[in-house]
């Protein structure tokens, strides 16, 4: 019945699909793309209650004969500050904004998903949570549904999102029974030296060879202190010093960059490791290092269970081959991990790479989403929740 559901309602995700990606908003400005989502929702008449997350954030509930065991779905909604490429159809219509991560098709399958189970409206075993997140980019929205008090988690048995993905072609959903995302920390080092004239470096402490010691060392935390069977990524990503005269040796250096791992016990241990390595690399060439390390989103980890579950409801949905288990893990992280740390919880990739075309990566201006990927997305989500309300 699902696959025949989201065959006829597929014009109706398309179009939500079509407005919002010509129609793009960036985090927690998503104003217009809240209210055209609201008045379809009650004009249609989709849901038992429809309430506010925040100003830009929705929460639509469909109830069932019981509280526990409720199912959370989530579909972002904000768009990037990236400018579009020339010749897509459809295509932005504002000036230096674009749906470069796919979070347009993301709320579009969300809507699909709460059609298609709206026929199941007088027969869910249990409530059904439909979750139009707000300012992912920004890695906030999640956090404002958890501090909202609008949902009761501890009676909350399962959550699931699904994100497109180009590196699987449309028709193809990917999900792992482990880690499925990275968790993301940033770091902030501020290199102390003692500046002076570049003919004279022996009278200075420079903080420019020490940084650049620093960054050396660093590769050393996954290349020899993670195993090879784990993995994590640190990466600088940002070098500035305090100086613009080519023959000054400036006084300090301040360096930035990301640290993303898919074992908490990973992530644990290299933030422990991180400062003692960088200070000592500092001292070596007697400059200060001064460490800023700020946790972001823990790694999403999916549920053994759940996902086991999933592979299954998917494969029955839309056949074994169009189920893949290999390839999909990425180290991008996702703010929906601290939704995952509450409750158990899975997440899915949707492909959406048209096939024979050119890959075109998220984040950029020629990314394209293939349509059918709209109708692969909602019946993913549509079956594994069903599937976990049982």
């Amino acid at each position: 019945m699902i696959k025949e559901t989201v065959r006829k309602i597929e014009p109706e995700i398309y179009l939500v699909y079509r407005r919002l990606h010509e129609n793009p908003e960036p985090g927690m400005e998503e104003y217009e793309t809240s209210r055209f989502l609201r008045r379809r929702i009650e004009a249609g008449n989709l849901a038992d209650e429809l309430l506010a997350v925040g100003e830009t954030g929705l929460l639509a509930v469909l109830r069932g004969k019981r509280r526990d065991g409720a199912v959370l779905l989530r579909g972002d909604m904000d768009a990037l500050r990236i400018q579009e490429d020339e010749g897509h159809d459809p295509r932005s219509r504002r000036e230096g904004l674009m749906h470069a991560c796919g979070h347009d098709a993301h709320a579009a399958m969300l809507f699909g998903a709460l059609l298609v189970l709206g026929e199941y409206r007088d027969s869910l075993e249990t409530d059904i949570y439909f979750y139009f997140q707000p300012g992912e980019e920004l890695l906030v929205g999640a956090e404002l549904l958890l501090d909202s008090g609008l949902v009761p988690w501890e009676s909350v048995g399962a959550v699931a999102a699904a994100h497109i993905i180009p590196d699987l072609y449309a028709g193809e959903v990917g999900l792992t029974t482990g880690p499925m995302l990275a968790g993301a920390d940033h770091f902030t080092v501020v290199v102390q030296g003692r500046g002076g004239h570049g003919a004279h470096p022996h009278t200075t402490v420079d903080p420019v060879v020490a940084a650049a010691s620093i960054i050396m060392a660093l590769q050393t935390l996954t290349a020899r202190e993670v195993s090879a069977l784990d993995t994590a990524v640190v990466s600088v990503c940002s070098v500035h010093s305090d100086g613009r005269a080519l023959n000054v040796i400036p006084d300090r250096v301040t360096l930035g960059g990301t640290i993303r791992t898919l074992l908490p016990e990973t992530r644990s241990f290299l933030r422990e490791r991180f400062p003692a390595l960088v200070e000592s690399a500092a001292a070596v060439h007697r400059a200060e290092a001064q460490v800023e390390y700020e946790e972001g989103p823990p790694p999403f980890v999916n549920d053994q269970a759940l996902a086991i579950r999933a592979i299954r409801v998917l494969g029955e949905l839309l056949g074994p081959d169009s189920v893949k288990t290999e390839g999909v893990v990425t180290m991008g992280a996702e703010d929906f991990a601290y939704i995952r740390a509450r409750r158990p919880g899975i997440f899915m990739r949707v492909g959406c790479r048209t096939p024979g075309s050119a890959f075109t990566p998220i984040h950029s201006g020629r990314l394209t989403v293939d349509r059918a990927a709209l109708a692969t997305g909602t019946t993913a989500l549509a079956g594994v929740a069903l599937d976990f309300t049982r």
